[in-house]
């Protein structure tokens, strides 16, 4: 099985995390609406794969 904490899915999500608290615990003062683009942009990209896996998963039955 896959290393779990390897996936792009994960990585995206680390990554995503730590930006936000950077900027808020460095004071990056990076606009907080880019911020929020970046996120929703990683959210959606985390969905949209979860679908696609949970299809494969499911075909392979």
């Amino acid at each position: 099985m896959k290393n779990k904490f390897l996936s792009r899915k994960f990585l995206l999500a680390v990554i995503t995390g730590l930006l936000v608290v950077a900027n808020q615990g460095l004071g990056l003062n990076l606009p907080e609406e880019s911020i929020l683009t970046v996120a929703g942009v990683a959210v959606t990209y985390i969905v949209g794969e979860s679908v696609v896996d949970a299809k494969k998963k499911g075909e392979g039955k």
